[in-house]
């Protein structure tokens, strides 16, 4: 605090990401425009009247499910069962940082370890820009160690002046459970700022993130190449098949503030910058899946109907020489 009084007052910038402020205390530059305005809304009057910053997906199921949209500040977890479906974990993280106004100058922060990136994979320029992302509007951490990573995750929390952060770890690292998620949340909180962690496999824990997202992918929709569309045969295939369409993400909520679980579908358009409500007619949802772990509240857990039981998992044996 003292430290941001002082470079208040000299009219220099506390941190390199920082917006340079004023002698006034005001910032000379602006957010950006494309930032929803319910972002504009300061945190201390919503947490007066029980309320909480949140950004509309624009599916009224979605929507509801959230209670009222996804949260615009504080610490989200998002999980994937395992580390071959990083790519949805980080697309849907990817789409809310486009969603969020993320740009060059209010720009998305990515952290993560080597560990998790070689495992899971570093972003794609092109892929990026495909998805709807603006160039120079994410920025790339990549930490020697998992603490290293912590650290950074826990000091861009403090800053206002990102968009969004997205901390990805591996597994169940023993940093973030819920003492190191309640740090993480309540920086985010004071700030303003909207924190995702992000999970490679693991099992679901206690934290204090007030949401959990369980993230997977779903068929998409094929729309009509120029082949299709002219009526003409390439080869021995048929344009009838058309080409792939938009990403959709399956999201089940296993952790939100009112206890329901949920499950709903959610189809990205990297065109128009927006989710939609994927085709009814091609998506089959079944129950939402429980998670594979303790409850948050401590208790038993439920009986997942996908997998084996956490009790009933093979474990190692120990050979032990038997008494004569």
């Amino acid at each position: 605090m003292l430290r941001e009084r002082i470079a208040r007052i000299e009219g220099t910038r506390l941190h390199g990401l920082e917006e340079p402020i004023s002698s006034s205390g005001e910032p000379l530059a602006r957010a950006s425009p494309h930032v929803e305005a319910e972002l504009a809304k300061p945190v201390s009057s919503l947490a007066r009247h029980g309320l909480r910053r949140v950004i509309p997906l624009g599916a009224g199921e979605a929507d509801a499910a959230l209670s009222g949209g996804f949260p615009a500040d504080g610490l989200t977890e998002i999980h994937v069962d395992e580390t071959r479906g990083a790519g949805s974990g980080a697309g849907f993280a990817l789409s809310l940082a486009v969603l969020l106004g993320a740009s060059a100058r209010r720009p998305a922060l990515w952290i993560g370890d080597g560990l998790a990136f070689s495992e899971a994979g570093l972003p794609y320029l092109p892929g990026l820009l495909s998805h709807g992302l603006d160039l120079g509007a994410l920025l790339l951490v990549r930490a020697g160690r998992l603490e290293q990573a912590l650290w950074a995750g826990e000091e861009a929390a403090r800053s206002s002046s990102l968009s969004l952060v997205i901390l990805e770890v591996r597994g169940n690292p023993g940093r973030l459970s819920l003492e190191g998620t309640r740090r993480l949340h309540f920086r985010a909180r004071e700030a303003a700022v909207p924190v995702l962690l992000l999970r490679q496999g693991g099992q679901a824990e206690p934290t204090a993130a007030p949401f959990r997202l369980r993230i997977g992918p779903e068929p998409a929709a094929t729309v009509p190449d120029i082949g299709s569309k002219l009526g003409c045969r390439l080869g021995s295939g048929s344009g009838d098949d058309g080409l792939i369409g938009h990403p959709v993400f399956r999201i089940d909520i296993e952790k939100s503030p009112n206890g329901r679980p949920a499950s709903f579908c959610l189809e990205w358009n990297p065109h128009d910058r927006r989710f939609q409500e994927p085709a009814a007619s091609r998506i089959h949802l079944p129950a939402a899946r429980p998670p594979a772990a303790l409850s948050d509240h401590g208790g038993p857990p439920s009986n997942p109907f996908d997998r084996p039981h956490p009790s009933r998992a093979v474990r190692p044996f120990v050979a032990l020489q038997r008494a004569s």
